[in-house]
């Protein structure tokens, strides 16, 4: 009897690890996967020639933007003030909009800044704008982020820009913005915008009470 019971403790006992430890792979499992999903952004739309992209989890406002640039960019000949004017709208929308970024380095916009001053916008944003997002890996994060509602352009015009010592082309758009919820960020800036291949890009910003990002 004895021996009997002994071998039924075991039997029950390695039945609890069993059940302990399936239970433990699906809590790891089930976070992994919630992980995973919540630094997934799907490409909904692009603009191929130029580099541009709209995710899934962009706003309804950054949405109807980009597809007013598509329309600029696929005419038959791009006008050059409307194109600056909506990739400006597209900057400060993504910029700003911190409630869909995953964390600190989910930084928005880079695709729109110069290719040789990206590594520079990264960091310069990851520690001002950026530097405060709680991480959001796991969609957990209770925090009041900023969303962009509204940018105004305020004036447009051609001027130069240097650039590494080099004076260029450049346009210049001022413009103003506004947020769902007032929480303290910029609300006016100004882009320098220079021609880089085929495309528009940002060679300068700055917001109005701050120093150069």
């Amino acid at each position: 009897m004895r021996k009997r019971y002994k071998i039924g403790l075991i039997v029950i006992g390695v039945l609890l690890v069993l059940v302990i430890g399936v239970g433990v792979l699906k809590i790891f499992f089930s976070k992994e996967e919630e992980k995973v999903d919540a630094n997934v952004s799907n490409v909904i739309s692009n603009i191929s020639d130029y580099g541009y992209t709209l995710d899934d989890r962009d706003t309804d406002y950054m949405k109807e933007t980009f597809y007013e640039l598509e329309d600029i960019l696929n005419a038959d000949t791009v006008d050059y003030t409307s194109y600056a004017n909506t990739l400006a709208k597209l900057f400060v929308i993504d910029f700003y909009t911190l409630d869909n970024k995953i964390n600190k380095y989910d930084v928005g916009s880079l695709e729109y800044i110069l290719s040789s001053k990206v590594d520079m916008f990264r960091q310069k944003a990851v520690d001002t704008v950026y530097r405060d997002i709680i991480d959001n890996t796991y969609r957990n994060r209770v925090q009041d982020l900023p969303e962009i509602t509204n940018v105004t352009i305020l004036n447009t015009e051609n001027t130069t820009f240097t650039l590494d010592d080099e004076e260029m082309e450049a346009i210049k758009v001022t413009m103003n913005y506004e947020y769902e919820e007032d929480l303290g960020y910029d609300t006016e800036g100004t882009i320098y915008f220079v021609r880089e291949a085929n495309k528009l890009s940002v060679a300068s910003y700055q917001p109005s009470v701050e120093e150069e990002i």
